[in-house]
């Protein structure tokens, strides 16, 4: 007939996309008890059903198979395949055994790809199986046959989720490769592709990449920073290996940063690379938002280079960048980064860093308490170099803010008009994450030679900083009292001798 030799030599597929033709292979006979899956997702749920059986005739070169629809099949292939609109004579041909139809369907086909997406699940499954890790799997099976696996997981809403469904021949008599199909003249037809294996389709969200942070090349991913650092951000995505079985696989990089943190805006400024290789011409690059509201960076496969990630399947994309910390994270005292994958099957959490930003204040006052403008502060780091500069206003408060955690040391440079410089106080600031939360510092002040005149309340930790006109307005307490003393003490030293003096001199005259 017309349409048989329309129908003869048209491959069959194993697959949802399809195999290698391979020449048949020996291997132990024995019947097919599972079929293995590969690229299989943590939580999803594979369950096989036998549509057809498969039956190798030896007896024959090359070796044959029969097809025969499996009991209580027929309906559910001919709604998968939209039976209704074939042409008559391939109706009336396939009736009775409407699999042996779908052996004449190009593995590559749209319509092969159709019906394996269409057809429905019918009766008692023959295996199931629920990996717990994201990798190989095997899923039972009874006997040689050409199954439908089915692929059903829990979706992060909650709900139940199907993945892409998967149509495939176990190895037959333990043997893999490509077979004819052995039928009557009638309904002859191509090859089936026994492999006893295939490829999940469906994956899970992509996994969140990692981030990371360093000042120095030192980790300060939960540390803090000076405004004005520069830090370097490190994002490491692994392209999925699913990716290998497709003609295209988008790709899409995310990185969110906050406000207070100036990244670079030119595309040049960053590196990207897979096995330390250069693949930058795979990505383009937007950019929206500045330092003072957030900025959002994104790095996206085009229809052209989405062609290449699947070459690249099971690697990871580097992007590596330096950016400033600014004015501007001092209004949350931190600045946090996050970065994400988007691919066909979804956007990822996120990998995320955050570097905090401190502060403190004390207040100027004279010996009364009321604040002092005019007092001009300096700040110096570990290092001894000067990072803040600051003089009082009237209401005597000096405000640092963006400061890295560490020891600082505080000097006044130059009183207000009117108070001693003599009497200037030097002490340090020591600036400690808190415990229990590292967004908040704990600001406490040592080695006060003049200790009199630096204090900080119990209960309220603020800071206070005293100006004195004279000796005499020195503290009778701690270190700055002992300096009164000495102070007096030298002074009456200098009576004393000063008596001397002249009572030698008036004895001498005598």
């Amino acid at each position: 007939m017309k349409m048989r030799k329309l129908f003869a030599g048209i491959a069959a597929a194993a697959t949802l996309l399809g195999g290698m033709a391979l020449g048949a292979t020996s291997a132990q006979a024995a019947a097919a008890t599972s079929i293995t899956i590969s690229n299989a997702q943590a939580g999803h749920t594979y369950t096989s059903y036998k549509f057809a059986d498969l039956k190798l005739d030896t007896t024959v070169t090359p070796n044959a198979v029969e097809v025969t629809t499996a009991t209580g099949w027929s309906e559910a292939i001919k709604t998968a395949l939209s039976w209704n609109t074939l042409d008559e004579e391939t109706q009336t041909l396939y009736s009775a055994n409407p699999a042996a139809y779908v052996a004449t369907l190009k593995a590559s086909s749209d319509a092969f790809r159709d019906f394996a997406a269409n057809l429905a699940a019918t009766g008692t499954s023959t295996g199931t199986v629920t990996p717990t890790t994201t990798g190989t799997t095997t899923v039972p099976v009874s006997g040689d046959g050409w199954y439908l696996v089915t692929d059903s997981y829990t979706g992060n809403d909650g709900s139940s989720k199907k993945g892409t469904q998967a149509v495939v021949a176990t190895t037959l008599d333990g043997m893999t490769g490509s077979f004819p199909v052995e039928g009557d003249t009638a309904t002859g037809q191509g090859n089936i592709t026994a492999t006893g294996k295939f490829n999940a389709k469906n994956e899970n969200a992509p996994d969140a990449p990692e981030k990371t942070v360093k000042k120095d090349n030192v980790s300060v991913d939960g540390g803090s920073a000076n405004v004005g650092d520069k830090l370097s951000y490190t994002i490491t995505a692994k392209i999925s290996e699913n990716a290998a079985g497709y003609d295209t696989y988008q790709f899409t990089i995310s990185d969110v940063a906050s406000k207070g943190l100036q990244v670079p805006s030119a595309k040049s400024d960053y590196t990207i690379k897979i096995d330390g290789a250069d693949v930058s011409g795979l990505f383009g690059f937007t950019q929206t938002g500045d330092k003072t509201q957030g900025t959002t960076t994104t790095f996206a496969t085009t229809e052209a280079t989405a062609k290449q990630i699947p070459s690249y399947a099971g690697k990871n994309v580097v992007i590596t960048y330096t950016a400033t910390v600014t004015d501007e994270a001092t209004a949350n005292n931190k600045v946090s980064n996050q970065a994400s994958v988007t691919t066909k099957n979804g956007t990822s959490g996120y990998g995320e860093t955050v570097v905090y930003t401190y502060g403190f204040s004390f207040t100027k006052t004279d010996k009364n308490g009321n604040p002092l403008a005019g007092a001009t502060f300096t700040l110096t780091d570990a290092n001894n170099n000067v990072v803040r500069t600051s003089t009082t206003v009237n209401d005597g408060v000096i405000s640092w803010s963006g400061l890295a955690a560490g020891t600082y040391t505080v000097k006044e440079t130059n009183p207000p008009a009117g108070y001693s410089k003599a009497f200037l106080p030097t002490f340090k600031v020591t600036i400690k994450p808190s415990d229990t939360d590292k967004a908040t510092a704990i600001v406490t002040i040592s080695d006060t030679p003049l200790s009199g005149l630096v204090t900080q309340d119990k209960e309220t930790n603020a800071i206070t900083v005293e100006n004195v006109k004279n000796v005499t307005q020195l503290p009778l307490t701690g270190a700055a009292g002992t300096a009164l003393f000495t102070v007096v003490a030298l002074l009456l030293a200098g009576a004393g001798a000063t008596v001397v003096l002249k009572a030698r001199s008036k004895n001498a005259m005598a």
